[in-house]
């Protein structure tokens, strides 16, 4: 069993390779404790700053902390806004982004249960406009408008 406790974590830059549209800041909260294991990340964005397109070989939760988002799936044009205590619960496997809205911060936490996480492209400004569309709402009116 490991304790972590908040002051013990540091902010760094998170790698520009990984993300566009501004800066991002992540906390390493808990380290891997073997090879591919689960791992626990916090992520403040900038406005309008967003991860690129990417896909984790385990299942991923995302927590939301403050601030207002954006979840995209690879193949759906619109996004999910998210907020203040909302989750996500990612498949293995599936493409997506994540990042702020344009006019506000945005900070997560992201659980990853086990395996890598694959990096691809950037999210053109073009994608990014265009997740903002009319599907908004917190993550609790998901499909199948299960809340809980």
């Amino acid at each position: 069993m490991k304790f972590v406790g908040e002051r013990q974590l540091k902010a760094t830059r998170a790698a520009p390779e990984k993300f566009t549209g501004g800066n991002v800041w992540e906390t390493s909260a808990l380290e891997e404790l073997r090879p591919d294991g689960l791992r626990a990340l916090r992520f403040s964005y900038e406005p309008g700053a967003r991860s690129c397109w990417h896909v984790h070989d385990g299942e991923q939760a995302l927590y939301i902390l403050s601030g207002r988002g954006v979840v995209t799936r690879w193949g759906e044009t619109t996004g999910r806004e998210v907020g203040p205590g909302d989750w996500v619960h990612v498949e293995p496997g599936e493409k997506h982004w994540h990042g702020a809205m344009a006019d506000t911060t945005f900070e997560h936490l992201a659980v990853t249960a086990t395996g890598a996480t694959h990096w691809y492209e950037s999210v053109s400004d073009q994608e990014y406009r265009a997740s903002h569309g009319t599907e908004t709402g917190s993550a609790g009116q998901a499909e199948g408008g299960d809340a809980g």
